[in-house]
């Protein structure tokens, strides 16, 4: 399938690791013309070569969702780097600790609502008027939205609210033919559930390997995604493909939430 992505410009937050680099690495192979952002630009640039080391088509930007400060130049740097408007973006941040109610004081539940929610609304209100007619947002969540992850209280609290952000902007943003999206993973197997499942392991007193292999034994296809089946999902509903679909939240899980 075409996708029809090839010249147009989107912006991937988070794009240095994980799903964010696997959606950039998705988008760069469809033709697009990618600016990666990342929590330094030393970091952004290093993708940015990865991805395409003639650097017509990865741009680096260092954004940290979790400082306002480098949310709020965010716009400036669009009008910098894409001067003629952003067709795309890909909102994502990292997540945040794991824990219970208990492990965590007021500053941790401030710094993870600034960094899931209040840093990609500002974020969005920078974006939104510098995105093309016609284009899209998708944000990153979890599969905790529909179901809570044991030990991820601060993702399963805040989370869900950047869904229903999405939807309400859905609507908002319908009248000017932008869609708006989200991408709620599962067990992808990216640096990020490595490390939930060594902490994890700890806990048990088991090794990761078999914390790995319960999990996915609770997947129906039977295994962790890649990334890049990620990505490749983000890469469609970021594109013109994509051009009737808007205020969905699509799960990308293996079969894993079984509600309705």
């Amino acid at each position: 399938m075409e996708l029809g992505l090839a010249g147009r410009t989107v912006l991937v937050m988070g794009g240095s690791r994980g799903l964010g680099r696997a959606t950039a690495e998705a988008l760069v192979a469809e033709g697009a013309r990618v600016i990666v952002t990342s929590r330094t630009e030393a970091n952004a640039a290093e993708t940015c070569r990865a991805l395409d080391p003639s650097g017509e088509r990865a741009v680096p930007l260092a954004l940290d969702t979790e400082r306002p400060e480098s949310v709020a130049g965010l716009g400036a740097a669009l009008d910098r780097i894409a001067p003629e408007g952003v067709y795309a973006a890909y909102v994502n941040t990292g997540g945040p600790p794991a824990g219970d109610f208990a492990d965590f004081d007021m500053d941790a539940w401030r710094l993870a609502v600034q960094k899931l929610l209040l840093g990609p609304v500002d974020a969005c209100r920078q974006l939104i008027p510098r995105l093309l007619d016609g284009g899209a947002l998708l944000f990153n969540a979890s599969s905790s939205v529909r179901v809570p992850i044991p030990r991820l209280l601060l993702s399963n609290t805040i989370r869900p609210a950047v869904v229903a952000l999405a939807k309400n902007l859905s609507l908002e943003l319908a009248p000017r033919n932008i869609r708006v999206n989200v991408l709620a993973p599962g067990r992808i197997a990216t640096d990020r559930v490595q490390e939930l499942d060594r902490i994890n392991a700890e806990r048990q007193g088991t090794t990761p390997e078999a914390v790995r292999a319960a999990s996915a034994a609770q997947i129906p296809l039977g295994r962790y995604g890649e990334p890049l089946e990620y990505g490749r999902v983000a890469a469609f509903l970021l594109s013109p493909a994509a051009s009737y679909v808007t205020g969905v939240t699509l799960l990308v899980d293996g079969g894993l939430v079984r509600s309705l």
